[in-house]
């Protein structure tokens, strides 16, 4: 069995990417990636110049359902990378990270899957969840675009794997404000905790339903 080892570095000291994958379904066990992207944190502070976007070549069927949502056409997947080469690249850009998502079952699923290993992720909707519960708020609308709003943070585009990604970011900066309070630093333990993503296959099956 693996064990993760505590780190009670402040977050701002831990180097952690927001990830955010497009794909053919919105179940955890069936979805194939179309694209996916990445932007990171370090510091405290987003960084653009570590930030990536990849089309995921597809020549399989692609559900009718899912073209409202993402938007990608058969023709832009058919020009996309290869998978085994988005892999490759997204092992070395993950590797040593935190992986931040929001609404994460897919991200997760599909980490494991591809063999792209992490040393932790944070889950910006449970995250979200637990500090309203921490102060008695009713929950509210989970999706990313709602949530980022109600946090004062402006989304950008929507289930665009870099707009979602970039958008997780800066969410994630917010929440651990928020997680810190009046402390003088606020430990990467605290944010993997509380953004610990529960059940195993559990999210809504329409993709819309998140962001």
């Amino acid at each position: 069995m693996w064990f993760r080892r505590s780190d009670d570095r402040d977050w701002r000291d831990a180097e952690l990417l927001a990830v955010d994958f497009e794909t053919t379904t919105g179940s955890p066990r069936e979805a194939e990636p179309l694209s996916v992207g990445w932007v990171a944190i370090r510091a405290g502070r987003v960084r653009l110049a570590d930030a990536g976007y990849r089309l995921v070549a597809h020549h399989g069927h692609l559900p009718r359902a899912s073209l409202p949502i993402h938007g990608l056409l058969p023709h832009q997947l058919r020009a996309g990378a290869p998978l085994d080469k988005v892999v490759a690249q997204l092992r070395d850009v993950v590797g040593g990270r935190i992986v931040v998502a929001h609404g994460a079952w897919i991200e997760r699923a599909l980490l494991g899957r591809l063999d792209v290993d992490h040393v932790g992720l944070i889950d910006t909707m449970a995250l979200v969840r637990r500090l309203d519960e921490r102060t008695g708020r009713a929950p509210r609308g989970r999706s990313l675009t709602a949530t980022a709003r109600r946090f004062g943070v402006t989304p950008m585009r929507a289930h665009h794997a870099f707009g979602d990604a970039l958008t997780t970011a800066m969410l994630l900066l917010v929440l651990a404000s928020r997680v810190q309070r009046d402390r003088p630093h606020c430990p990467v333990d605290d944010l993997l905790r509380l953004g610990q993503l529960e059940g195993r296959f559990t999210r809504p099956r329409r993709r819309s339903a998140r962001r």
